[in-house]
């Protein structure tokens, strides 16, 4: 390992520099997911909040949950430490109700209760940027976007031949490595890359906040590994054609605790629980960008694979998704476009009854017109609308769609406002599966809304969201909540840059979700505040601190359970580039040494530091 880095090293210093850039300084940034086509973020009405390459870098996380967490202003909870159980809300609605795709392709695991992600077991070491379109988005993509959509882009490769390597080593005996490759030409291009994540960890399971010894670990360690690999091949046919293959892949093995109840193992030689996950990510691509059309035909397939060794045993999940999406994007008028598109998807888990495999298909249409022109005095006004039908083989058929309107008022202040329906459609798990199964489950339907104003560095959103019918864990089964429970809440936002030296952003967000019973719902904080000031001292210099602060939040529902909120973390970071191609960086985590919990019974890490070295080429 030593000699690798001192070549690395040597490799990058006889590189010619590039012009540095951090996240304040880009001057333009793109959004992907919003209408399902590439727009700039200021000609979008949708509520949307981009994570740069630069940012990834700057804060030094390493996985999607601290991504979302620390930059993302999204309310998280977990089940222990790193690789286990991790859940969001966006605005107040859970993890379930948002999409993930990476570059195009579904991660969300239909072998899951929830048929969520899995945030905590996707690295960073190849993200391009992460986009987060807030409020529905189920005219453009589908049922399980609802809530919104996290696009992921991956990085890209460029022309020549070049290399990123990064290495890290910190507490809890916390070991990374990630490399990347890439070669491009005029007519080809391939990008390969990888990385490893090996951590001793801590105990998942803590005494419970009703526990005299609450505020202690136990002495025992869960340890977490993440393996994960990606490829893109990508062949320019024509100018105008090419043809793309991508190929994503996770393995990991992730010690945890059942439960703060179970007592804690003496060490990780005993037959702790334990979960080998195997993830499986494919797509083929044929993309022509014409003078007035972009067509693009897409197939995608994921596959999940989960084996759980507890002391019931061992238990194997298994599922996949399948996707072909034909979409055709027309452009009109100087500003205007038309995308439309077909898609086929089929949900699938095996065995989630003895012997009996269980899927679900839908056929779908889809639709969106997008405006953009000068009504008032010069400024720009941009509309969109979106519907969209599906076609279900096991529920009723839907039809939904999002209206967004954005109008400038005064040079870059702004107006706009968005709403939208969606569908949300019980997932295999609660249907059939093995912990509080209801096969007599009926589909969500939603509503979202919200208005914004402001501008690039202050603005304020209301939001309110509804959902009829919504599905809620119970004992001995999943049900549905007559009636419309209901979620609003406001935004506020502001971000600067001053005198090219300081970086400040801040968020805030309160919340109030109740059911249609008018009970709270559980683990939603009903304020939140994430804040972070970067100084950047020389151009190949940086120190930065971030900080959250969560208000009240209780564990159960109805302000029941655990109070697990009223607490504030920090962290610190720092990067030195000796020049723009080889740099080392130090963060500390928890740097107050803030001990809390967002699942009662379950820790979270102490104070911890960490050491890494990047290469590039």
């Amino acid at each position: 390992m030593k000699t690798t880095l001192l070549s690395l090293v040597a490799i990058a210093t006889l590189t010619n520099s590039l012009n540095a850039a951090n996240q304040y300084t880009l001057e333009t940034v793109n959004v992907e997911a919003a209408q399902g086509t590439e727009l700039e973020v200021k000609d979008v009405p949708d509520s949307v909040t981009i994570i740069t390459k630069e940012a990834l870098e700057e804060s030094r996380v390493n996985n999607l949950a601290e991504a979302l967490n620390t930059l993302g202003n999204i309310a998280m909870t977990q089940n222990g430490g790193p690789g286990t159980s991790a859940s969001i809300f966006v605005r107040g609605m859970d993890a379930r109700r948002t999409l993930v795709l990476i570059d195009g392709v579904r991660y969300n695991n239909p072998t899951g209760i929830g048929a969520t992600a899995e945030f905590s077991q996707i690295m960073l070491y190849n993200v391009e940027q992460i986009e987060i379109i807030k409020g529905s988005q189920t005219g453009v993509w589908g049922a399980d976007a609802s809530a919104g959509v996290i696009n992921i882009i991956t990085s890209k490769a460029k022309k020549g031949l070049h290399g990123v390597a990064n290495v890290e080593y910190g507490s809890f005996n916390t070991k990374i490595a990630s490399l990347q490759a890439s070669y491009a030409t005029d007519d080809f291009d391939i990008l390969m890359g990888g990385s490893y994540f090996d951590n001793d960890g801590f105990s998942s399971a803590a005494p419970t906040k009703a526990s005299p010894q609450y505020g202690e670990h136990y002495d025992e360690n869960d340890a977490y590994n993440n393996k994960s690999f990606n490829a893109k091949l990508g062949w320019n046919i024509t100018q105008e054609d090419r043809l793309e293959v991508n190929v994503q892949t996770i393995n990991s093995n992730t010690q945890f605790d059942s439960s703060s109840f179970t007592p804690p193992y003496a060490s990780q030689d005993d037959p702790i629980p334990f979960q080998a996950l195997k993830n499986r990510f494919y797509s083929l691509a044929y993309s022509h960008n014409g003078e007035s059309n972009d067509i693009k035909l897409q197939y995608n397939y994921s596959t999940f694979q989960r084996d759980i060794k507890d002391a019931y045993g061992d238990t194997r999940y298994e599922g996949s998704v399948q996707e072909i999406k034909l979409d055709d994007k027309f452009s009109y008028l100087s500003n205007s476009f038309i995308s439309g598109g077909i898609s086929y998807q089929e949900f699938e888990q095996k065995e989630v009854i003895t012997n009996e495999d269980k899927d679900y298909k839908d056929t779908a249409a889809f639709l969106t017109n997008y405006n953009k022109f000068e009504l008032f005095n010069g400024l720009d006004t941009i509309i969109t609308e979106s519907i969209r039908y599906d076609s279900y083989s096991a529920f009723e058929d839907a039809l939904t769609g999002k209206i967004g309107a954005k109008q400038y008022v005064y040079k870059t202040f702004y107006l706009s406002a968005n709403i939208g329906n969606g569908y949300n459609v019980p997932t295999i798990g609660q249907l059939y599966g093995s912990f509080s199964p209801n096969p007599d489950l009926e589909p969500e339907k939603t509503v979202t809304s919200d208005i914004t104003i402001g501008n690039d560095i202050l603005w304020l959103t209301g939001f309110y969201n509804t959902i009829d019918n919504l599905i809620q864990y119970g004992i001995p089964m999943y049900t549905n909540v007559s009636g419309k429970s209901k979620i609003k809440g406001a935004e506020v936002g502001y971000k600067d840059y001053f005198a090219n030296t300081i970086g400040v952003t801040a968020n805030y967000t309160y919340l109030d979700a109740k059911d249609a019973n008018g009970k709270e719902l559980a683990r939603r904080p009903k304020h939140q505040v994430d804040a972070s000031i970067i100084y950047y001292a020389l151009e190949s210099f940086d120190l930065g601190i971030n900080g959250q602060y969560i208000g009240e939040r209780y564990d159960g529902a109805d302000k029941t359970g655990a109070q697990t909120g009223k607490y504030a973390v920090g962290n610190f970071v720092t990067n030195y580039h000796f020049n723009d191609y080889v740099g080392v960086y130090g963060k500390i985590n928890n740097f107050t040494d803030t001990y809390y919990q967002t699942v009662d019974g379950y820790a979270t890490a102490e104070r911890s530091y960490y050491i890494g070295l990047t290469a590039k080429y």
